[in-house]
């Protein structure tokens, strides 16, 4: 699911840094809605990137992610619920995974 880039990141890395353009570029246009909601879709794969998707919930996370990003990209409406339906999904992907053995 995770691949490697060019510059030694993940393709969510890549993904965030994207979306930060186009964030900035809708703030500059005065459209602060959507830079608000793209940052806040940036943020979300940046903690995609330091949480990998594992389990159910962490593949609904990403799709709802997708769905979010497909929506910015064809000129959609970017639904923050989508956003925050990903987010919800990502912590409880966090909730499903094993604890770490605690350290002495």
């Amino acid at each position: 699911m995770i691949t490697r880039n060019t510059d030694g990141g993940n393709a969510f890395h890549q993904i965030a840094r994207e979306l930060a353009e186009t964030a900035d570029a809708r703030a500059g246009a005065g459209d602060h809605r959507i830079a608000k909601t793209t940052a806040e879709l940036g943020l979300l794969y940046l903690e995609l990137a330091a949480h990998a998707p594992a389990g159910e919930h962490g593949v609904k996370a990403w799709e709802a992610a997708e769905e979010a990003r497909d929506s910015l990209k064809h000129g959609t409406a970017v639904d923050a619920a989508t956003t925050a339906r990903a987010r919800l999904h990502l912590g409880l992907d966090a909730l499903d995974r094993p604890a770490a053995p605690a350290q002495d």
